[in-house]
């Protein structure tokens, strides 16, 4: 395939001191690595949402959306070429383009889903996943909030919670709520989320957490993690859309969002890519000086 050489900016820079953020957020020690990013999808069944459960093999989800939308629009998205990163393309090689994220959408009323994947090389795996949901005619709060917890357990922080101890920043016409675990499914409450959960918050939009592929701007650099309390953690965050404002779970609702988040195998599978990533640059940049030693024995001067 015939490219052009792409400005290599950064490509040599390595992800230093990972071992000691992961260690303190109780993290693997090989995360960043595709086997430590396959290692937290082995244990990251325990949410689900509709069948979908985080850590699911990709080709499973896809299986499971077909079987249980049979009727609904299900399209996947895929990145650019992979080695777009490291050149301009003339053409690009579809094989090099990865599905990283599976979007549902029906015919009518009824559930959008929005699957988020890992990328290579890690194992492709669901690592979030969201729905919304619109209702033909409202139903009662207190009814889908029932369910919730039916299937979730209490919420770690709800209608109830408190922002500096006077707002509530979970209570209006769009009523909030979060569950919280580690990346072994234990329900955690951290001080660090507890001062502002509303920074926990997630939405079906977007990518879904998937990595650009860029020797650039990179979101999840183990480096950064420390500065995300929720980047550690696996969220579910509950969003359900009253037709009037309310006080507590009192009204109705016109719809609901749900979407969880296992932002450790997000993380994870984004900086095995990282790294995947820069050795490709490292190694078109050795093969390119190497090549370069070879030539100019027949120039005269």
């Amino acid at each position: 395939m015939k490219h052009t050489r792409k400005l290599l900016v950064g490509a040599c820079m390595l992800v230093t001191g990972a071992a000691i953020v992961m260690k303190a957020q109780n993290l693997p020690q090989n995360f960043g690595t595709a086997e430590g990013t396959n290692a937290l999808a082995a244990s990251a069944g325990f949410l689900d949402i509709l069948d979908i459960k985080l850590g699911m093999p990709a080709e499973a989800a896809l299986a499971v959306l077909k079987k249980n939308y049979p009727t609904s629009r299900i399209t996947l998205e895929r990145t650019s070429d992979y080695e777009s990163a490291w050149y301009t393309l003339e053409r690009e090689n579809p094989n090099h383009k990865w599905v990283y994220k599976i979007d549902v959408e029906p015919n009518g009323p009824g559930d959008k889903i929005s699957v988020g994947l890992s990328l290579p090389p890690s194992k492709q795996v669901v690592h979030s996943v969201g729905r919304d949901t619109f209702f033909k005619e409202p139903v009662a709060v207190e009814n889908i909030v029932g369910s919730l917890r039916k299937k979730y357990g209490q919420e770690t922080y709800g209608v109830d919670y408190k922002l500096g101890g006077a707002v509530a920043p979970f209570d209006g016409s769009e009523k909030q709520f979060l569950w919280i675990f580690d990346a072994q499914g234990n329900r955690v409450k951290p001080e660090a989320v507890t001062k502002n959960a509303t920074t926990c918050a997630a939405s079906v939009s977007g990518d879904m957490g998937a990595a650009p592929l860029t020797l650039g701007s990179r979101p999840y650099e183990a480096a950064t993690l420390k500065n995300g309390p929720c980047w550690s953690l696996v969220v579910l965050h509950a969003s359900i859309h009253s037709v009037a404002p309310t006080q507590g779970i009192a009204g109705q609702a016109r719809g609901f969002t749900v979407v969880a988040f296992d932002w450790p195998l997000v993380t994870s599978g984004a900086n095995a890519l990282y790294a995947f990533l820069d050795q490709g640059a490292r190694n078109l940049a050795a093969k390119e000086a190497s090549d370069a030693k070879k030539r100019g024995g027949d120039i005269k001067y």
